[in-house]
């Protein structure tokens, strides 16, 4: 395989390849070849995705993650809303 040296990259070019890449979890070294596959025509690009859960668009989480926070924040909301004695403690103090 050949190696390549690239200078001068653009700004926004280089900012774009880190954010594809954190939202990948991929190295930058993969997600370059994978774009210059794309620009090439050797790969077939990423469907875009779905519209939605503003959080499924940035790849963060599942359905089933949204749903389990979901859950655990009504589980938070129904709680009472005086606080814990181990709190006023502390407050006294």
């Amino acid at each position: 395989m050949a190696d390549f040296l690239l200078r001068d990259i653009d700004e926004r070019v280089a900012e774009r390849i880190k954010e594809i890449a954190r939202q990948k979890g991929w190295p930058l070294n993969d997600v370059i070849l994978l774009l210059l596959k794309q620009a090439l025509g050797l790969v077939e690009p990423e469907p875009p995705p779905e519209p939605g859960d503003i959080a499924r668009l940035t790849g963060a989480w599942s359905d089933d993650e949204t749903r389990a926070f979901a859950e655990a924040m009504a589980a938070l909301n129904s709680l009472p809303d005086d606080a814990p004695s181990y709190m006023l403690d502390r407050k006294k103090k």
